[in-house]
């Protein structure tokens, strides 16, 4: 079973049906964090702000990481609105295009837990 937690708030997804749907609402925000994760096991965390988006993949509680990486070319940062409140900046090199995020989730969604293979990773 997957937990999913929107904007701080747990989700009761059951299907990769009903994570669809969930997906298409969180789209509606133009912000957000969302987590994915197998009890005692991996999480996947995407950020969005705007048109800009990145994952974070923990292989378990307390793991240090990995996170996406788009356009190295690409310099600065971006604001990224977190569930409690709190504005984080984080680089736009770690930007990845919005869908690929979103097939990202149901990727670990579907694959409990498992890691997406087309996404460029990077250890924290």
């Amino acid at each position: 079973m997957i937990e999913v937690s929107f904007n701080g708030s747990n989700q009761h997804v059951e299907s990769v049906e009903e994570l669809a749907c969930a997906l298409d609402e969180f789209d509606e925000q133009d912000q957000f964090e969302l987590w994915c994760s197998v009890p005692e096991g991996p999480s996947l965390c995407m950020l969005r702000s705007g048109a800009r988006a990145w994952l974070m993949y923990l292989c378990f509680p307390e793991d240090a990481g990995h996170h996406s990486v788009g356009d190295t070319e690409r310099n600065g940062t971006n604001s990224f609105l977190l569930s409690n409140g709190q504005v984080d900046e984080y680089p736009a090199a770690w930007c990845i295009d919005l869908e690929q995020c979103y097939k990202a989730v149901a990727y670990f969604f579907v694959n409990v837990g498992d890691r997406a293979p087309w996404v460029n990773w990077q250890a924290d």
